[in-house]
């Protein structure tokens, strides 16, 4: 090869391309450069984020507060307002790491910038927002947060009216949540500062501009109620966004009934825990060692003394003397107000064409008797259950404070007033409870349906707010009217009792018969009847003995719950003297009346129920013997459950040898039952107007000498279950008891055994 070419050829062999052989793969540059290594991470520790985020996790915990990042609080907030929606949302939890370790540090900064994410558009921060407040509100106490919860609950309402559907149902759901935690600031006084907004109709419809609560305003408005902006916000809603309003209104209407105008420490402690509120027995006080007793509180706690009236009926409760069905908390103070019935008979008027379509159409589904429903149920099924019952309850709630105060107003002018609504929401709640009716009593076809967290089935609390509405539209019993003996004086026994008692029956049935035979549709008084005896029936069938031992038994719970239900059908007026068999008016007392008392019968002595039962007949019995209360009460001389009631009575002993000390509670109650009992003695008895007989006295004072000390055939000498006791107040109790006793122990017996027991305990009892 000519020395020329060759150079040619050597001067271009860094642009010439080889030319690849077949099977032969291409050959690796000689002059590249491997990049095939990876690096891990480059740590500049100079930078000041990281020197301050050091500094803050030192050894002595010292530092303003800084998140893993090394953000200042301040610097955290102003990532709030950053267009991108990932750097808000991880804000959120940088927020979360600086708040932990002080929660109280600037609420108010936090508060109003927490506040302004309410009504943002990206569903994952909103998300987020609602798991910080859920952590956030808690951990502060109400002191601190009170100046400053005005203004979050003003950006609340604002995002309740937002344009964005999604945005106003996570705005429900921040209502929810602050109402759990600070009702008194929600609610802002509703109802009972309402008296302005009824003054006008505009003002009604304008309710937030004339003083009524802006968040029950914007909650309206969300659910479709004023307005055309309403109107088309309800058209688009789905049926999940209205269980999310619903809620949350119901909550609000709750809480504002309640009474959380008391402080707030006050209104979410405990409410008392006596499930029936008129039931306590006029010796029963409340006792240091009240928190330490067995309770079992009803669903719905804030409901106390469902069935009222109670200084008429009850005993030692100091409210008004008003006959009130449904009497909500413990002061019934919120009855009577001009302004609280108003407020609330509008909003009723207001949501019952609301509520009666949204359980109309979500009944079919929830009660579904398909095939496919006994599968597990389906996301759909449980959202219509939902909605009926949180319609029930809206319902129940409103119509018990409504009704109950018909008859109550505050004055003469304020009767006139109160009384212009009342008509037209009877005919709705009647109207409502006609169209339950075709799915009375509720039954879930599907098997494993989750129970609620207060211990009752969704059916059994439907049925429940059923009840609750049918005794709500009974008629009302007549105030007594003592008749006059010689020198013009009333006749105050046991015997003008009775005949006061008959003309108030009287009344009832003729009361009764009129709005029966207008049919169901007559929407008066009474009209619902026919819903009375349903309810009736239902009871009997609740407390009976179940036919398949495979269904549940009753729990303390739901027994608790239908306690209330129990005594308003208890004073219905039994068939009058000498009715047929063709008779229109059925017996509900005896009918109740007796399954109650056979299925506590069938109760064991250490057992909630029997516990919760004992203390219902206490208040029942003492009730019953008043000398001369106002409303009308009392058991036929001719009621089997008069026998009942003794065959109870004489048991007494036996329970509380079978309480031993299991329940210090339930034997103190029995006790004291006891004690005041002995204490009136045989004199008062008038019979047949009274429940017991002088008999009874002395086989109730046979039957307490085991209690003390028993001799046994076997095994000798046996100190009773009273030397067992641990509380001081309950043994001295049950001394007192036997020292009233002793009086009816013709054989002596109990004076021994109380002796034994005494010497055998280690001496006397002080």
């Amino acid at each position: 090869m000519p020395k020329a070419t060759k150079k040619k050829k050597d001067k271009d062999a860094d642009f010439t391309k080889a030319k690849l052989k077949l099977g032969k793969g291409k050959k690796a540059p000689s002059n590249a450069t491997d990049t095939s290594f990876k690096a891990r991470s480059i740590a500049l520790p100079g930078q000041n984020p990281l020197v301050r985020a050091l500094a803050d996790r030192q050894a002595d915990g010292s530092g303003e507060g800084i998140t893993a990042q090394g953000l200042t609080l301040d610097e955290v907030l102003v990532r709030f307002r950053h267009p991108n929606a990932g750097v808000r949302r991880e804000s959120l939890g940088g927020l979360k790491e600086i708040l932990v370790r002080q929660p109280d540090r600037e609420i108010g900064k936090v508060l109003r910038a927490l506040g302004a994410l309410i009504g943002d558009d990206d569903a994952t921060v909103r998300k987020s927002l609602l798991g910080l407040f859920g952590w956030y509100i808690p951990a502060n106490p109400y002191s601190l947060l009170q100046p400053h919860l005005p203004l979050l609950l003003l950006q609340t309402s604002s995002a309740l009216s937002n344009i964005f559907p999604e945005i106003r149902l996570d705005a429900a759901k921040l209502v929810h949540l602050l109402l759990q935690h600070v009702p008194s600031q929600v609610t802002a006084g509703w109802p009972a500062e309402s008296l302005d907004c009824a003054s006008s109709s505009k003002a009604a419809l304008d309710g937030a501009s004339s003083g009524e609560s802006t968040i029950l305003e914007g909650l309206r408005l969300a659910l479709g109620l004023g307005g055309e902006k309403a109107t088309s916000a309800q058209n688009r809603m789905s049926a999940g966004g209205k269980l999310v309003i619903l809620k949350a209104l119901l909550a609000f209407v709750t809480a504002a009934l309640r009474g959380a105008s008391k402080g707030e420490d006050e209104a979410t402690a405990t409410l008392p825990r006596d499930t029936f509120g008129i039931w306590r027995p006029s010796g029963e006080r409340e006792s240091k060692n009240r928190g330490k007793e067995r309770a079992v509180v009803a669903p719905d706690s804030f409901e106390q003394g469902w069935f009222a009236g109670v200084p008429d009926w009850g005993v030692d409760v100091k409210t008004n003397t008003s006959w009130e069905v449904g009497r909500l908390g413990g002061s019934g103070e919120l009855g009577g107000t001009e302004g609280v019935v108003q407020a609330l008979s509008q909003l009723y008027l207001q949501l019952h064409p609301l509520l009666l379509s949204t359980f109309l159409e979500s009944a079919p589904t929830a009660f579904s008797v398909s095939q496919s429903s006994l599968a597990a149920s389906s996301s759909s099924e449980e959202t219509s259950l939902a909605l009926c019952t949180v319609c029930a309850s809206l319902a129940e709630v409103l119509a018990s404070t409504i009704l109950s105060s018909e008859t109550s107003p505050a004055s003469a002018t304020a009767a006139t007033a109160v009384l212009e609504d009342i008509p037209a929401v009877r005919s709705s709640i009647s109207d409502f409870l006609r169209r339950m009716a075709a799915w009375f009593p509720f039954h879930l076809p599907r098997a494993g349906t989750a129970t609620a967290s207060s211990g009752l089935s969704p059916a059994f609390a439907l049925s429940l707010s059923y009840a609750k509405l049918a005794v709500l539209l009974a008629p009302r019993p007549a105030r007594l009217i003592f008749p006059r003996g010689r020198g013009r004086r009333r006749e105050l026994g046991l015997r003008g009792r009775v005949r006061a008692v008959e003309e108030a029956w009287k009344t009832m049935r003729d009361q009764a018969s009129r709005a029966k035979s207008k049919g169901k549709a007559s929407g008066g008084v009474g009209a619902d009847i026919w819903a009375l005896e349903e309810v009736a029936n239902w009871v009997e069938d609740v407390l009976s003995q179940p036919k398949d031992a495979l269904a549940p038994p009753l729990t303390p719970s739901a027994y608790a719950a239908l306690l209330p239900i129990i005594f308003p059908l208890l004073a219905q007026p039994p068939p009058p003297r000498g009715a047929g068999a063709g008779n229109e008016i059925p017996d509900i007392p005896l009918l109740v009346g007796t399954a109650f008392l056979q299925h506590l019968s069938r109760q064991s002595s250490t057992s909630a129920i029997r516990s919760l039962g004992d203390q219902f007949l206490v208040g029942l019995i003492e009730v019953h013997e008043r000398r001369h209360p106002q409303y009308p009460f009392f058991l036929a001389t001719t009621s089997p459950l008069r026998g009942l009631l003794r065959t109870w009575f004489e048991s007494t002993p036996k329970t509380l040898w079978e309480l031993g000390s299991r329940d210090p509670a339930a034997t103190q109650r029995l006790l004291r039952f006891l004690l005041q009992t002995g204490l009136r003695g045989t004199a008062p008895l008038e019979p047949p107007f009274s429940l017991f007989e002088a008999s009874t006295f002395q086989a109730i004072s046979t039957k307490l000498a085991p209690y003390f000390y028993l001799i046994h055939p076997t095994r000798g000498a046996i100190p009773g279950p009273w030397t067992r006791l641990e509380s001081p107040d309950v043994k001295k109790l049950g001394m007192e008891v036997a020292q009233v006793w002793t009086e009816w122990d013709e054989s002596g017996a109990l004076a021994r055994a109380v002796e034994q027991a005494k010497t055998s305990s280690g001496g006397a009892v002080a």
